[in-house]
């Protein structure tokens, strides 16, 4: 078996903004291409299959399992002519051979088929701040995403992305196309939706779209609760041991 790309059906991604999700530390990118999919009700044209993938098998929200695989996901708006492929991975690959072999062949059908510009969504923590970084090989690339109340990324040699994303990220500046790694900075490894909203807040003003993110709001106190048990937690164990004296002197046999 080889690297293949599967079309359930075959749409003109020419001039298509290609967006991919991967997981990373805080999740934000997981979590907000999730949600725009749903909101856009974007549909599903295909997948990446390949004997690179992990050898195991996830499980969907149905309970059934299912090999790993890259989902291909579609919206275009009629009225503006914005088209969105949103390339979906729910596993990392850090494999160097295989890593490459994937990247190449999703370069290559892209490429074939008029996509010249490629957004990676991630998470992870960066300062501290709480805010939305931007990396780049050409500032020109990503006037549309600073306008946007991005930040050019203070670190650029060591970033939250896995080697698959990277080689896609080369691939694409390689040949001088368009190609931006946006990331939410998030201080924990668990999913945070407040960094996904931040990530949706930007990606959306940059795009010149407008969508409700009121549905993240419950998730985001959810979070904010969990953090503070576990900070509480963490405090607890922390506190000072009281000594206590033993009751006797000890002895000794011998």
């Amino acid at each position: 078996m080889e690297t293949s790309i599967v079309l359930d059906k075959v749409v003109d991604l020419k001039g298509a903004y290609a967006i991919e999700i991967a997981p990373s530390p805080g999740a934000a990118g997981l979590i907000a291409g999730t949600f725009l999919i749903e909101a856009l009700n974007a549909e599903k044209i295909g997948e990446v299959l390949s004997p690179h993938f992990p050898q195991v098998s996830l499980v969907n929200e149905d309970g059934l399992a299912f090999p790993s695989r890259i989902e291909l996901h579609f919206y275009v708006n009629e009225e503006t002519g914005l088209k969105l492929l949103f390339i979906v991975r729910s596993f990392p690959m850090e494999s160097g051979d295989g890593s490459y072999l994937v990247a190449k062949k999703i370069y290559e059908f892209l490429k074939s088929n008029g996509v010249e510009t490629l957004y990676c969504l991630g998470s992870g923590r960066i300062t501290g701040n709480g805010e939305v970084f931007i990396s780049t090989t050409k500032l020109e690339h990503a006037k549309e995403l600073l306008d946007a109340g991005a930040k050019i990324a203070p670190n650029q040699d060591i970033l939250p992305v896995d080697r698959l994303t990277s080689f896609l990220l080369l691939f694409f500046a390689r040949d001088g196309k368009k190609t931006c790694l946006l990331l939410s900075d998030s201080p924990s490894y668990i999913p945070d939706p407040s960094a996904a909203k931040k990530l949706l807040e930007t990606l959306l003003r940059s795009l010149k779209m407008e969508l409700d993110l009121s549905k993240l709001d419950e998730d985001i106190k959810r979070y904010q609760q969990l953090l503070e048990g576990l900070e509480k937690s963490i405090l607890g164990q922390t506190e000072p041991v009281r000594e206590e004296r033993p009751t006797r002197e000890p002895f000794y046999i011998g």
